[in-house]
């Protein structure tokens, strides 16, 4: 049943943080008819480049196979148009009840609730209209969702994005966590991770721009402002939801001013 038991809840995020990665894999990587050969490193990572003729952006499936267990796994890749507008967008208090500064509070969603029975941020339009604001009164389509959150609570977060009808974006999680030990960090602000990730979308589309959302309650301004400092011409707009129990008007006006004084537009919304 969707709505299951706190105990039974707790079981999954265990098996989460139990996961183990495929180190060292032999892995098939079969789309657009096409098969091509990978191997995992030590962290149960791949890249993978596969030619295609594909005029439309969208999903596209994909299919990975590898030969222990005879297993498999089928998901679907993103092809972005080169020239649409994208929206990088933070996820804990932004888009899903998280409670990140508040450890505690944290630490009891993640180990007693389930994608059904956690809540999407108070005032959810108010985040979509201000998306139209910034694009001419029409939402992105391209979205890119950067978080602090590990490749652990993928399926989590899929199912949540499904159940609440949030715009399908591609995933930029933090690494694989590989223990209940390492659970009670989970989300732990790491910056370089936020920030090589937009960098990285930056420059893996060249002629992209983009719209920053995020939150007041952690790193998100101040990363925010660096990268409206490095590619102003590219940037536009800055979105930043103030979170109802962090009280730093000064801190959000200093941002809005170094991030304005460039030229990038800096909205916030509740």
């Amino acid at each position: 049943m969707p709505h299951h038991g706190r105990r039974r809840n707790l079981k999954q995020t265990i098996h989460r943080f139990r996961a183990k990665p495929l180190k060292w894999t032999s892995i098939d990587v079969q789309a657009n008819g096409t098969t091509q050969k990978v191997r995992t490193n030590k962290h149960g990572y791949f890249t993978c480049e596969l030619s295609h003729d594909i005029k439309n952006p969208g999903w596209y499936p994909y299919e990975l196979n590898w030969k222990h267990n005879n297993k498999g796994f089928n998901s679907e890749f993103y092809l972005s148009d080169e020239h649409e507008t994208g929206v990088i967008s933070d996820i804990d208090d932004t888009l899903l009840v998280s409670h990140s500064t508040r450890i505690m509070r944290k630490l009891a969603l993640m180990l007693f609730r389930n994608a059904h029975t956690r809540k999407t941020i108070p005032y959810l339009t108010n985040w979509h209209a201000h998306l139209k604001d910034l694009h001419e009164t029409e939402e992105p389509k391209d979205f890119f969702y950067v978080s602090n959150s590990e490749w652990n609570l993928y399926d989590f977060l899929e199912d949540f994005f499904s159940i609440n009808e949030l715009p399908k974006g591609v995933f930029f999680l933090q690494s694989l966590k590989k223990g209940l030990r390492d659970f009670v960090s989970s989300g732990k602000v790491n910056n370089n991770h936020k920030l090589n990730s937009i960098e990285f979308l930056l420059k893996f589309y060249p002629n992209k721009c983009y719209i920053l959302v995020g939150d007041n309650g952690q790193k998100d301004m101040e990363i925010y402002a660096i990268i409206s400092e490095r590619y102003k011409s590219r940037i536009k707009g800055v979105l930043i939801r103030k979170l109802p129990y962090i009280k730093n008007e000064r801190r959000i006006e200093r941002y809005r001013h170094r991030i304005e004084i460039v030229g990038v537009p800096f909205l916030t919304f509740h």
